[in-house]
């Protein structure tokens, strides 16, 4: 009986062991399996990270090239061309009284850089000799100024009505026309009567004899009321036809 025992326990240990290494085999494949698997998250975590940081950068890059590129749409308006200081003035005259003044074949914008080192725009009339419609400048800052003058403001010396260029969110258009004639400027009228009372204030001129004189010989006589020589010139012109203008 011992001997079967004994014969029965050699006979079944092979088969004993080759289960086990089955066992332990399927057990470290299964280990080896979790592992990769591990592996696996751990570097689809580590590709989403790396995604959403290059998203975060890639954003980051447009708004640095928005912002630069608006910037660089931004014109300087201290380095203007003739024509760019030209519209801007006009746009002020667009949005106000709705003339354009740079197209419109009866005006003319006239540019004068003084000594202050500044540029001056002043508009004039083509049609008739009238005295400065509206005067500009641009200021050190690079603003767009008006004469307070031409605002019915004289006290304040010079209004800044635009900070960047065409923009006239600072205008107010105007409710009704200045002038009664179609064109917005002065009629014959007007504008002689405009240039007796110059000549009568700046130049000491008779009033009555200035009343005396026709519209227009008045101001064919005229040579211009932009500036002082032009003025002085149109009281020597009318003086030599009416010797009795000065007093």
């Amino acid at each position: 009986m011992k001997k079967l025992a004994l014969l029965f326990f050699i006979l079944s240990t092979p088969f004993f062991l080759a289960s086990c290494g089955k066992d332990n085999g399927q057990s470290t494949e299964a280990t080896h399996s979790s592992s990769s698997v591990k592996v696996q998250v751990s570097s689809t975590t580590k590709s989403s990270s790396s995604s959403e940081d290059t998203q975060a950068t890639s954003n980051s890059m447009a708004s640095s090239s928005s912002s630069q590129a608006k910037e660089e749409d931004k014109v300087d308006t201290k380095n203007l061309s003739a024509d760019q200081v030209k519209e801007w003035v006009a746009s002020i005259w667009v949005k106000r009284k709705n003339i354009d003044p740079f197209k419109n074949p009866d005006f003319d914008i006239l540019l004068e850089t003084k000594e202050d080192g500044l540029l001056y725009a002043t508009v004039e009339s083509t049609t008739q000799q009238i005295d400065t419609l509206d005067s500009f400048r641009i200021s050190s800052d690079g603003f767009l100024e008006e004469s307070g003058y031409f605002q019915s403001m004289p006290d304040k010396g010079w209004i800044v009505v635009s900070k960047e260029y065409l923009d006239t969110s600072m205008v107010n258009k105007e409710k009704q026309a200045t002038s009664a004639t179609e064109g917005n400027t002065p009629s014959s009228h007007e504008a002689a009567e405009m240039l007796r009372d110059i000549m009568e204030k700046n130049q000491g001129l008779d009033a009555d004899v200035l009343a005396s004189i026709p519209d227009d010989v008045l101001l064919e006589a005229s040579a211009g009321n932009a500036t002082n020589s032009q003025i002085a010139q149109t009281a020597e012109n009318l003086i030599r036809l009416y010797p009795d203008l000065k007093p």
